[in-house]
């Protein structure tokens, strides 16, 4: 019999009811990922099906709560399934095996007088039968452990074909879901923040005589150091309350925004360099220098690649729901880290963690640490000055836009060695950025925007960097071809402009897209098909498997006449899910790429929800197409210009390329990640693809039309 892995989150919640719940026909299952758009309930719902062998429709996935959920830490890095979901199937597995020995036992028959169907055992030619429902209520069911290792189900089960319904979707497209900012209780209040104009305004003055005013119309005023909140049973009221005091107040600009060429600030800030080696971890060792090849069997290239400050883009602005009673506050969060979130929030406050209890509302998917997190942190501090009443605090566009923590602005130095048959005989890559981890949590309090204005500190401080494999900025700087000999470098800078944090992907998108170009560039040095030069670069026969794969789906279509095709690979912190992309485009006279046809490849080991991997596919490729095309946080010296819609130019519905996905399965494989290994190859391909076309390497995203222009007319 086989043995599975319990996955890392049984290391710490190792009870059977920890995971699952037993409750009035139903079966509920505890996860600690929350869903915000990868499909983690529906996902998880089918696994406990199949593994319980029970009608989905009898499953449950209960919100998470700080109460009784697990804590697996942040909803990050693509771990969803391949942490929840494997011990989610660890404990069904576990479960079903002792329920069936238990039946054996109790009624002292054999394996083949069962019958077992949608959680009944029914003991065949008698009338005698025990249910999932009776064995939870043993006295011992509480302390079923789920071991490290697990055997494979006792009885195994020939799946039974269910209509699989997405568990949100529907709710959501007819307008039934219940989103975090459509929260309604008895007398609650609305709240909004004033905010200054940037990071370093200190208020200096506000109209007394206003805000004495507001409060003889029931809005009050909050006033913390510099944080001011307007608050008041109607939300209308409330928001021309904040208009009016915006023109009421004055700041001290302790500091300007320092709008000088960031790449060149990446390159010449003081910075923390260590170096990456072979697995992913970084080590505070001495950097080699390049080496450099003088002979004349050997070519080198070098290139560098840049990425400007990306936002999220949240369709909808963060919110947070509170309320202080009995001493004890309780705050709806679309955080996606809901533990962590409270551990600042408690050290913030200096309260208690078992008098704060955060429970999870879905609000529009960011993938990664937007202005959610803030949003609860502001709605607790207001709560807890208006006690017994629900606060509502909602952030504007404008908030969203321009006090979200960005994807940081990222720099890659790129060269490559190759020998007279085209092998990469050298790699080195140095990679320049500011930090992508300042979730808050425990010992990061500081990390809330507002906690900053509270006590007037706008010290911006120096992070640490991160070492663990793949973290922040050297996240896939670790390539997975068979380089020879590689000089690989994370530079976490200091000192830069803009407030940053994680977006879907970390360093990865700008490293694939820095190490798939330069790829593409080495190959056509060395005269070799860009696909079959990866090919010859690569041991691992999955990757391959992929690459081959993406090859057969764009055979299949004709490249029309001026139109180019570029393609792009990665596996996703070399532990995720492999994907290959290939991507067609044409470019107008007016310089603008039109995305044509698109192609993915994907191997995520065994499939559970595979309309789930497509919808991830299709919006992770159409976010990053975005990234890659349009998207660039402008600011000047006062503060970011990016505050809508209009001046932060995302993709249109028509730029939106067909898009076909074909699927590896690997039956009896560990779940790998989806969630964001299509980024980093999107932009690559397209990057490939402009090559292709236009015969220019073009090195600087976004590829906007006037960039374009520009780099043609050099």
């Amino acid at each position: 019999m086989s043995k599975l892995s319990s996955g890392p989150s049984i290391k710490i919640y190792n009870l059977v009811s920890n995971w699952i719940i037993f409750d009035n026909n139903k079966v509920k299952i505890l996860s600690g990922k929350v869903d915000i758009g990868q499909h983690i309930t529906t996902t998880l719902s089918i696994i406990a099906s199949r593994e319980l062998d029970i009608s989905i429709d009898k499953i449950e996935v209960l919100n998470l709560t700080t109460k009784k959920s697990p804590d697996e830490g942040f909803t990050a890095g693509s771990l969803s399934v391949s942490h929840s979901g494997t011990a989610v199937k660890a404990a069904s597995i576990t479960f079903r095996n002792l329920f069936i020995e238990h039946v054996l036992s109790k009624f002292n028959v054999e394996i083949d007088d069962l019958n077992i169907e949608n959680g009944i055992a029914k003991i065949l030619g008698t009338n005698q039968f025990f249910s999932y429902w009776d064995f939870a209520q043993l006295d011992n069911y509480n302390d079923i452990k789920i071991t490290e290792f697990i055997q494979n189900r006792i009885v195994p089960i020939n799946p039974k074909k269910q209509p699989i319904k997405n568990k949100t979707i529907t709710n959501i497209v007819t307008g039934n879901h219940k989103f975090i900012q459509d929260l309604d209780f008895p007398n609650m209040m609305h709240a909004r923040v004033l905010r200054p104009l940037n990071y370093f305004s200190k208020l200096k003055y506000i109209d007394n005589k206003l805000i004495l005013n507001l409060k003889n119309n029931n809005i009050n005023v909050l006033i913390k150091g510099s944080f001011i909140a307007i608050i008041g049973s109607d939300e209308f009221e409330v928001i021309k309350a904040l208009n009016k005091l915006k023109h009421s107040c004055e700041w001290e600009n302790l500091e300007n925004i320092n709008n000088r060429n960031v790449f060149e600030m990446l390159s010449n800030n003081k910075k923390d360099s260590l170096l990456v080696k072979s697995g992913g971890e970084a080590f505070y060792e001495k950097i080699p220098d390049k080496h450099i090849y003088d002979d004349k069997n050997f070519i080198t290239l070098n290139s560098e690649y840049t990425k400007p400050y990306i936002m999220h883009g949240s369709i909808g602005p963060s919110a947070a729901c509170s309320i202080f009673q009995n001493n004890k506050l309780k705050i709806f969060t679309h955080s996606q880290g809901v533990y962590q979130t409270r551990g600042a929030i408690c050290e913030a406050l200096k309260v208690k963690e078992q008098d704060v209890e955060m429970i999870f509302m879905p609000s529009a998917g960011c993938y990664g640490h937007n202005g959610a997190d803030d949003a609860a942190f502001e709605a607790g501090i207001i709560s807890m000055t208006f006690p017994d009443k629900h606060i509502l605090l909602k952030w504007t566009r404008e908030d969203e836009n321009c006090w979200e923590p960005y994807g940081s602005a990222t720099l890659s130095k790129i060269s490559g060695t190759l020998d007279l048959k085209g092998n990469i005989v050298y790699w080195s890559h140095e990679t320049f950025a500011d930090t992508f981890m300042t979730r808050p949590s425990k010992g990061g309090a500081h990390n809330f925007l507002s906690y900053k204005y509270i006590n007037n500190d706008f010290q911006k401080r120096d992070q640490l960097p991160k070492t663990a494999p793949h973290m922040g900025i050297h996240r896939n700087l670790d390539p997975l071809y068979n380089f020879k000999k590689t000089r690989l470098v994370k530079n976490l800078v200091h000192n830069l402009p803009l407030r940053t944090s994680a977006l879907r992907g970390l360093g990865a998108f700008g490293n694939i897209l820095a190490i798939e170009s330069f790829m593409n560039e080495l190959a056509f040095t060395a005269n070799i098909d860009p696909l079959t030069f990866r090919l010859n670069h690569l041991d691992d026969n999955r990757a391959k498997e992929v690459l081959i794969n993406l090859k057969a789906q764009m055979d299949k279509s004709v490249l029309k006449k001026n139109n180019a095709r570029g393609i792009a690979f990665a596996r996703y912190k070399n532990s995720a899910a492999y994907c290959a992309v290939g991507i067609e485009i044409s470019v107008s006279d007016n310089a603008e790429i039109t995305l044509i046809n698109s192609w993915i490849s994907i191997d995520a080991g065994e499939i559970v929800y595979p309309e789930g991997i497509h919808s991830q596919l299709e919006g992770g490729l159409i976010q990053a197409a975005s990234w890659t095309i349009y998207e660039q946080v402008e600011y000047d010296t006062r503060s970011i210009l990016s505050k809508d819609w209009d001046e932060y130019k995302i993709i249109g519905f028509n730029n939106i390329p067909k898009i076909n996905v074909s699927i590896i399965e690997r039956i009896g494989d560990p779940f790998l990640g989806v969630g964001e290994v299509v980024a980093g190859p999107v932009s690559a391909a397209i990057a490939n693809a402009l090559f292709d076309l236009l015969g220019v390497r073009f090195k600087n995203l976004p590829f906007s039309k006037d960039k374009i222009k520009s780099e043609l007319l050099k």
